[in-house]
């Protein structure tokens, strides 16, 4: 199963990728992570992305698309992964769509983790103390959770596609896994 996680900073879609990834046996799949191997591995991918990256520039599209490739090509034929940090923008996603179509593959489900930028600005604030950074500010934080939320018409290209749910974030960390597990036992049902 091809699954992503959209959501906002915060709302732990990165913890419930490797939570689910790992009891189902899929392949957590971030580009934050994928983008830093190709860089510190040399490869060719990865010197493309590093000249964007090191001049403060975002990857651009197509340049992710292939990094996900090479990632697709790694896994067994019959292992699922979990998308977190891409697609950002539709175009990003109408990119991978058609990528995974050359596969003759497509996403099974996309999941909205939410909640509310309250509790989200509390949960931040807290992570930025125990984790002692002081570049985590209020409005910084407040900046992050406008900027960061999955874009309407991202949201909207999955929703039309009838492969979009919703869960909420907020409950304890295991109740949002059981939520996540349940959304995913009714895919293809």
């Amino acid at each position: 199963m091809y699954v992503i996680f959209f959501g906002p900073p915060g709302v732990g879609k990165g913890t419930q990728a490797v939570i689910i990834a790992d009891r189902k046996g899929w392949a957590h799949i971030s580009t934050g992570d994928m983008l830093r191997a190709h860089v510190a591995n040399g490869t060719d991918l990865g010197l493309k992305a590093k000249e964007y990256m090191d001049k403060g520039l975002l990857t651009p599209d197509d340049l992710v698309i292939d990094m996900f490739l090479h990632r697709l090509a790694e896994l067994r034929p019959d292992q699922g992964f979990v998308l977190d940090g891409f697609p950002r923008t539709l175009p990003q996603a109408q990119a991978l769509d058609a990528a995974l179509a050359k596969q003759q593959k497509s996403i099974d489900i996309a999941i909205n983790i939410h909640g509310s930028d309250d509790v989200l600005m509390e949960r931040m604030l807290n992570r930025a103390k125990d984790s002692g950074r002081t570049d985590d500010t209020p409005e910084a934080i407040r900046t992050r959770l406008e900027v960061q939320k999955p874009p309407v018409e991202l949201l909207g290209h999955y929703r039309d596609a009838g492969k979009l749910k919703d869960v909420d974030g907020l409950p304890e960390i295991e109740v949002v896994t059981e939520s996540l597990l349940k959304v995913l036992e009714g895919v293809g049902k």
